[in-house]
């Protein structure tokens, strides 16, 4: 029998996929659930109106009490943990609508609305040419609207928004400019000028930008990333404990790095054997080419271990990260398919710097990094990782665990993923262990940082001593704070998700073989780790009902 609460749960889905059909859609937007129904509206744009999100603020309050009556009337586990997820999926909407109030403050928002809006027209599964076009038509003359919802809502504006909208902006063009050129010849001459339409208003909104003199960045609050946790996350560690943990992680990390370096060469630094290192593997090979040969053979390693290509929902394809994505995404980042349509690919972006995007040195050093830590970002973005994750979370039955992510579980998932590359004998040798837990001393300082820049434990000079001692230029640690800081709250998810689910299989694993352990992290959904925790306990009293 179907439980009652679904009914209410696809209502919630259906609502917010109508009011934000792009956000819905992408997994750039992780406080908003992956509502299916936004597959419907390809052809519409989000609505930022002030009036219009204040009714969605009231609507979400209803849900919310609608959610908490049913868990206060419920006893079944499983129907709890539902219910659970539901409510901290809408205190995160309500968290950006009312707190963070990112509409009112940063373009940004507007203009990856915009544009991924329109890569999801010209891209996502349609039914005939015919169809591509006309929804593809319908956004393009709906983003000038958009982007007056945003000069009538924004007031002030922080310099890190500004500047990362300046660039994102001049990314967009160059996007815009590469997709008319794309656009075969006669094939559709409205096409065409509704695009060009969408560069006279990126005109109009960057002199909209000029006229606003950018504010000092306000600092992520201390009060605002416990909300988040608590709320939102539903995670039961303080801003305070989350900073602990990394401190101490960070000490283990500096101990095994030290060993791995006497073992290798006592003579040098472990950032010396680092920058030294360079996979024979990698030798007159294109990047592309390498990691394409490298997901292939993780498919097959992982597929014995229960975590490879048998459970793949859809195809993964490794490319170049768009334009209009280069200037806020991470040099190395996933893009998930979004329906449950077998055709829809995901994505393994890699940004490559572009003529006159980086000095020759830095982009030389990226190039060496990608190089370098090719299995464990492969591990990490593919399998058994973000892509792999994503594969199972689509094909769960269960409406509400299918549609909701969470940053804390997806992110730590990925992290632990490349663990399991250690764990299995995949890499052996000290060199590439060193590079792993070099990666691991890289996520403890951004979750020192995540955690502790709120309460003022580090500030921002720190933080960029902690990322050079994990092996990044000066340029290279600034440039990753000034990121860090379009998305606070974020970074502490990988090393805090690891680390819980480490906890989980050291409690737990005993009970079952990594395989089993596996799978039943995976099949659950991304639920908050005191959840699973109950989901484990109730094994031995035959609690739990397959989903």
């Amino acid at each position: 029998m179907t439980p009652p609460h679904f009914k209410t749960a696809i209502k919630y889905f259906d609502y917010l996929a109508k009011k934000f059909p792009v956000m819905c859609a992408s997994d750039e937007f992780h406080f908003l659930p992956r509502a299916e129904k936004a597959s419907d509206y390809y052809d519409k744009l989000d609505n930022l109106e002030a009036e219009s999100l204040f009714e969605t603020i009231n609507v979400l309050k209803e849900f919310q009490k609608d959610f908490s009556c049913m868990a206060d009337n419920e006893n079944d586990l499983e129907n709890l943990i539902d219910l659970e997820l539901l409510k901290a999926n809408i205190a995160g909407v309500l968290i950006e609508l009312e707190r963070n109030l990112s509409w009112q403050h940063n373009p940004l928002l507007y203009i990856k609305i915009a544009f991924i809006g329109l890569d999801h027209a010209l891209t996502k599964p349609f039914s005939d040419p015919e169809e591509l076009i006309e929804r593809t038509i319908s956004r393009s003359h709906k983003i000038p609207g958009l982007m007056t919802q945003a000069v009538n809502n924004i007031t002030t504006i922080p310099d890190t928004y500004y500047h990362a909208a300046i660039a994102m902006l001049e990314d967009c063009e160059i996007y815009l400019s590469e997709t008319v050129k794309n656009i075969p010849v006669g094939k559709s001459r409205d096409l065409v000028t509704a695009l060009k339409t969408i560069a006279s208003s990126l005109i109009s909104f960057k002199k909209f930008l000029g006229s606003i003199k950018p504010v000092q960045h306000r600092e992520f609050s201390e009060t605002s990333l416990k909300s988040n946790l608590k709320d939102h996350f539903l995670s039961s560690k303080s801003p305070d404990e989350i900073y602990m943990i990394a401190v101490d992680e960070r000490q283990s990390i500096s101990i095994e790095l030290e060993k791995l370096r006497s073992q290798i060469d006592p003579g040098k630094s472990w950032q010396e054997l680092y920058s030294s290192f360079y996979p024979s593997e990698a030798k007159n090979k294109d990047l592309f080419s390498l990691y394409r040969g490298e997901m292939e053979k993780m498919l097959q390693f992982f597929n014995e271990k229960g975590l490879g290509k048998d459970i793949l929902f859809s195809p993964v394809e490794i490319e170049e990260t768009p334009a209009y994505l280069r200037s806020v995404r991470g040099t190395a980042s996933f893009g998930a398919a979004f329906s449950t349509d077998k055709r829809e690919k995901s994505y393994f972006y890699i940004s490559i710097p572009q003529p006159g995007q980086k000095k020759p040195e830095e982009a030389d050093n990226l190039e060496k990094r990608f190089n370098r830590e090719y299995k464990f970002l492969t591990a990490h973005e593919i399998v058994p990782g973000h892509h792999l994750l994503d594969s199972v979370r689509r094909r769960i039955k269960n409406p509400i665990r299918r549609q909701i992510e969470s940053p804390l579980f997806y992110e730590g998932w990925a992290t632990y993923a490349e663990s399991l590359l250690i764990k299995y004998g995949y890499v052996d040798t000290p060199i590439e262990k060193l590079v792993y837990y070099k990666r691991r001393l890289w996520r403890s300082a951004r979750c020192i940082i995540d955690s502790g820049m709120p309460s003022g434990k580090i500030k921002k000079d720190n933080a960029v001593v902690l990322l050079t001692a994990s092996g990044f230029s000066q340029k290279e640690a600034e440039n990753q704070i000034y990121r860090f800081q379009l998305n606070p709250g974020y970074q502490l998810c990988y090393s805090l998700g690891q680390y819980e689910i480490s906890k989980l299989q050291e409690a737990y694993g005993h009970l079952m073989p990594d395989e089993l352990f596996h799978a039943f992290l995976l099949e659950g959904g991304q639920l908050p780790f005191h959840l699973i925790e109950k989901r484990l306990q109730s094994i031995n009293s035959g609690f739990i009902k397959g989903r």
